[in-house]
């Protein structure tokens, strides 16, 4: 049902429970869930944290690091225990989510190793297909500077602001941010810029996560008084640590104006500087809430809650010198791995839902789904019928509760040059270090601590099938030299 912005929806009646046209049928191609919607679809919020641990939050169990507002949110939604990024870093997880395709097949399995084309399909354009106003206010990570075919505004987004490249979304107190194609200027002073924004700022005035939640409030405010259908892709870059920073300087990295509730605590500065972001995080995803309740949209807004990755596994001079920083405030929840492994460390993430009138408050679910499957469940959100030809399958009937909701039987991961890679299957996950492979049962052991390929044989040998099939990747072009702005 392809419309334009502010066009009229098609009514939807209800016939005994199930949703009809008003000739009585089914639009082509919708699945019952879908047709048992409002007549108008929601409003959608997708707030990406960056880095955030799936144990650094209360509703998974966190008790150092307040996060009231994320947890109130998945009191009031759905919370889902088995939700994996679909990469372990976060340029190829942004392009599943994107695109609807896992790595083996979309363009990026690497920061910056690729970029979108115009023959790519992403999530944006599908929604602003359905009718939706679409913004990017933050990180993006799938461009490369000489491509304009692969910035933002050329794949669906109405609005954006904030980082194209994953290295200048390093940076929080940056030089510069982009609004659209233009670059606008910050109060920073940064003495030695380097390529793609990146550099330290000696003289911080503009903090950007302050600058990307009063754009993506404005664009908020914006379409709440036209009426008009939103999706709001909100990027932000909190917390990542600020790599440049790391290498320079004592303060651990973590750049936050204040360190809020943890300023006089006994940890290690690092340490504290970090939990001041989460908090800050906490912050902005309660300051939206806030808003949507002010202009009395909150009632038809979908809001979902992740991170790109699991935790960071940094140790450096400055940052967490005798620990792990996945490990401060247990960022793993005690599964293997940390960030850029494909154990389930670095891929399991916190994943809310929240839904007003549809999800069915303080829900949890151990349904195994990914990024890929997020980007079909939100096309068909959006009142179109969910992509066939993408890796991800549509998990609303588990949102609503209506219709059958049947989970993909594999998932399947890859780095560059395969040097990791990973296939989920049921209760088996076989994970390779080139071709060294691993395989798990996730049922006796969720950390996949215990191999057993060599007790199961058959069971390794169809994974790895699984996992050949599956790598239809291409060759990646060479990146150009980008001079500095």
């Amino acid at each position: 049902m392809l419309r334009s912005a502010g066009a009229v929806v098609a009514r939807v009646v209800m016939l005994g429970g199930v949703a009809c046209t008003p000739s009585g049928s089914v639009p082509l191609g919708m699945s019952p869930a879908a047709a048992s919607l409002a007549t108008t679809p929601p409003n959608i919020v997708v707030l990406l944290a960056d880095d955030l641990g799936i144990g650094e939050l209360g509703a998974w169990g966190q008790r150092e690091v307040a996060t009231p507002h994320i947890d109130q949110l998945a009191r009031e939604g759905v919370r889902f225990t088995e939700f994996r990024s679909s990469a372990a870093v976060c340029g190829p997880a942004r392009c599943s989510f994107m695109t609807g395709y896992h790595n083996g097949r979309c363009r990026l399995d690497d920061n910056d190793n690729d970029y979108l084309r115009s023959a790519d399909v992403t999530l944006a354009e599908r929604l602003r297909g359905a009718g939706y106003a679409t913004a990017l206010v933050g990180k993006w990570g799938l461009s490369w500077e000489t491509e304009p075919e692969s910035w933002p505004q050329a794949q669906g987004f109405d609005v954006f602001f904030g980082y194209r490249d994953q290295v200048h979304a390093h940076n929080f107190y940056p030089e510069y941010l982009l609004d659209g194609t233009d670059s606008l200027r910050t109060r920073n002073v940064v003495p030695v810029p380097r390529g793609m924004g990146s550099g330290y700022a000696t003289v911080r005035l503009d903090y950007a996560p302050d600058l990307l939640r009063a754009r993506a409030f404005q664009f908020v405010r914006q379409q709440a008084a036209a009426r008009t259908p939103f999706f709001l892709f909100w990027a932000t870059n909190l917390p990542h640590i600020h790599n440049e920073t790391s290498r320079t300087a004592p303060d651990g990295g973590y750049e936050t104006p204040t360190l809020g509730p943890y300023a006089t605590t006994s940890w290690s500065l690092p340490k504290r500087s970090y939990a001041a972001q989460i908090h800050r995080l906490d912050e902005d995803l309660g300051g939206l809430r806030r808003l949507l309740d002010s202009l009395g949209v909150a009632q038809h807004t979908m809001v979902v809650f992740l991170s790109d990755n699991g935790a960071t596994f940094l140790r450096g001079p400055h940052d967490g010198a005798s620990e792990v920083i996945g490990r401060w405030f247990n960022g793993t929840l005690g599964y293997r791995g940390f960030k850029g492994d494909l154990y389930d460390g670095g891929l399991r993430v916190p994943g809310i839902v929240h839904w007003p009138g549809v999800v069915t408050p303080g829900r949890t679910t151990s349904a195994r789904v990914d990024f890929t499957d997020l980007h079909a469940t939100l096309v068909e959100v959006a009142g179109q019928p969910a992509p066939t030809t993408v890796t991800g399958r549509s998990f609303l009937p588990l949102l609503t509760g209506r219709g059958i909701y049947t989970p993909r039987d594999v998932q399947v991961w890859y780095s560059p040059d395969r040097r990791q890679s990973a296939v989920l299957a049921g209760q088996w996950k076989a994970v390779w270090m080139l071709d060294t492979m691993r395989v798990f049962n996730l049922e006796q052991d969720p950390g996949e601590q215990t191999d057993v390929a060599l007790r199961e044989p058959l069971v390794a040998a169809r994974l790895d099938s699984i996992r050949r099939a599956e790598d239809q990747r291409g060759t990646h072009p060479q990146r150009p030299a980008v001079p500095r702005r």
